[in-house]
């Protein structure tokens, strides 16, 4: 994907003979790729964003040297090539005026799918659209192409539980760009990471070390109300709790929301296996990885309030649809927000027969998320200065009923992947996986085998409670602007 940074290299005979200020009035040059691209090449360059910082450079003297649109010093002209690098010089056949109304991402887009393709023809207002989709979908097949490269050297070899956690986040993109380009996930390789996270979680124990880290590292669900509460900073909280979001769900999230421009710093955390609402939520607002296995009726609005009362922050819980004007809001020091859409939508959503993707579980997501109010409650609380973290108790896979009839064994009637019991109940199953819960007595977890769940062979379903990267591994996301 370089090959927009070579193109743009080349044209400015970047690297060759001469000494030369280039000003930047695209952006494409100051962008973080191309200054990647010129470090890769050996090019000697200095980046001067003033002035003065511009005389400050030609006198180290570098081959090159990179500014925005400011003004020139006449010395420096006088000593230098200088070049004005505007919408007219890109290796691109674009109109200037199209071509400075897109911004970086999209002129990268373009310029790497034209280059590659060798694609001539003239792109105009008229046909910018097309254009713009063609180079979308270029792209994220691509990417479709290094991420399987990166996942196949991550599964290969699964070093400590840090591994789970960059697959659970490469697989997570890689299955949402699998549905963006309208392409089926490879088989092969979803069965590479799969056997591989097995044998790190239920062979290896490797899981285990999370669990020691500290509330700072984040590793865990558990840890988030920790975290939240040793922020030193003295704005409100808001905890957006997207109950059964994978790391694929909050890139179809991210989708959404990305007309509300929100920007972004991401983490990625284990929840609790099995992989349930009523352990890995209730973790998320006790604070717990150990007492959760023990809960009957969880309380997480007493919970959580509790937690934070000792320092005089006052706590709300709200569903969606509670959030509706500054009003709702009013006094409140701490909120949380639950949404249920995720895992409603993946315990409702039909699967057609053979159907073995996502897909139309992300469209229906996608639909439902057009027709809701929920882009305007989180705009509300960052208008109200609320520093604000979405998170996830689990995600969800696919899953075929196994034969086997465990009902009465089931924490949660919803989730057909996993149950909990006593060790002693052990000798009751046989084609199963087992987890020995951490730092909990006599606590075992069984596992439905690879992807399925206790059910009938004839049921076909999204769930939950196993130990795919998908289920496993969840987001942590904080809004920062």
């Amino acid at each position: 994907m370089d090959g927009w940074c070579r193109s743009i290299a080349d044209r400015l005979h970047l690297g060759g003979a001469g000494k030369k200020l280039v000003v930047d009035e695209t952006g494409l040059l100051l962008d973080k790729r191309f200054i990647s691209y010129l470090l890769d090449q050996d090019i000697i360059f200095q980046i001067a964003e003033k002035p003065f910082q511009v005389v400050l450079a030609t006198q180290t003297n570098p081959d090159l040297i990179i500014t925005p649109s400011i003004g020139i010093p006449s010395s420096v002209s006088k000593n230098r090539d200088v070049i004005y690098y505007d919408h007219s010089k890109l290796p691109l056949d674009i109109e200037p005026s199209t071509a400075a109304s897109l911004d970086v991402d999209e002129l990268v887009s373009l310029i790497a799918h034209c280059v590659e393709k060798s694609d001539g023809t003239l792109i105009t207002k008229e046909n910018l659209d097309q254009k713009l989709y063609a180079s979308a979908v270029y792209q994220s097949k691509s990417s479709l192409v290094t991420l399987s490269r990166k996942i196949r050297l991550l599964a290969y070899r699964i070093e400590d539980y840090k591994t789970i956690l960059q697959l659970g986040e490469l697989w997570g993109e890689y299955l949402y760009l699998c549905f963006a380009v309208d392409e089926s996930p490879d088989a092969d390789l979803q069965q590479m990471v799969d056997d591989g996270i097995r044998q790190a979680v239920i062979d290896d124990g490797k899981l285990k070390k999370a669990f020691y880290e500290p509330e700072s590292n984040l590793r865990s669900v558990d840890k988030i109300r920790g975290y939240l509460k040793s922020l030193k900073d003295h704005r409100k909280i808001a905890l957006v709790c997207f109950d059964g979001m994978g790391v694929a769900e909050w890139h179809v999230l991210r989708r959404y929301l990305s007309k509300f421009n929100f920007s972004y710093t991401e983490k990625f955390m284990f929840s609790l296996i099995p992989t349930i609402t009523k352990i890995a939520r209730s973790s998320i607002y006790y604070g717990d990885y150990e007492n959760v296995y023990f809960l009957k009726s969880p309380n997480e609005i007493k919970q959580f309030g509790e937690f934070f009362a000792d320092s005089g922050k006052k706590c709300k819980f709200y569903r969606e649809g509670d959030i509706n004007s500054e009003d709702d809001l009013l006094g409140i020091d701490v909120a949380s927000v639950i949404y249920n859409f995720f895992d409603d939508l993946g315990h409702h959503t039909q699967l057609p027969d053979g159907y073995k993707t996502k897909a139309l579980y992300f469209e229906n997501i996608l639909n439902y998320l057009e027709k809701s109010n929920i882009g305007d409650e989180l705009q509300l609380l960052k208008t109200l200065g609320y520093r604000m973290f979405f998170c996830s108790d689990h995600g969800c896979v696919i899953a075929q009923g196994n034969g086997q009839k465990v009902d009465k064994y089931l924490v949660e009637e919803g989730s057909k992947r996993a149950t909990l019991i006593e060790k002693t109940q052990l000798s009751d199953f046989y084609d199963v996986d087992h987890y020995e819960v951490p730092f909990v007595g006599n606590k075992v977890a069984l596992l439905a085998k690879e992807r399925t769940i206790f059910a009938s062979k004839k049921l076909r379903e999204i769930s939950h409670g196993g130990i795919t990267a998908e289920e496993l591994v969840v987001p942590f996301v904080e809004v920062v602007a």
